[in-house]
């Protein structure tokens, strides 16, 4: 059993978790162009940057890089999450993992949690890993 220490809120939040098999700088410029696009009018946010460029902002800094990371962070390479194992193939691979989430009670939070994320290409995997 692993236990995992930090942080603990009550409160909802959005995560995600995104392969990559590229730098991070070229990240970056993935996500615009996957999510090249304004809020809906519904969200009153409209003044802000784009979707992608947003979503950048909130990936963490320490990226998963190794099976052993990934066994840490997550604590399931050996009976993993269905959605996982692609994740786990990608970083067999040589891609690197990064994951992020966004704050409690904002209108991006709220986008992502209503959103069901998961899209795929050959340079990148994105999957909302949980929303609450």
């Amino acid at each position: 059993m692993k236990l995992r220490f930090g942080f603990v809120s009550n409160s909802s939040s959005s995560s995600f978790i995104i392969a990559f098999n590229g730098s991070k700088d070229n990240l970056r410029e993935k996500l615009i162009s996957i999510f090249d696009c304004p809020f809906p009018d519904k969200f009153p946010i409209q003044s802000l940057e784009l979707i992608g460029s947003i979503v950048a902002d909130y990936i963490e800094d320490d990226p998963i890089k190794t099976l052993e990371e990934w066994d840490e962070f997550y604590g399931d390479l050996n009976n993993p999450r269905e959605n996982h194992v692609r994740f786990i193939e990608r970083l067999k691979s040589g891609w690197t993992v990064y994951y992020g989430g966004f704050p409690d009670h904002n209108s991006l939070q709220r986008f992502f949690c209503n959103s069901d994320i998961d899209y795929e290409d050959e340079e990148i995997l994105i999957w909302q890993e949980g929303g609450y």
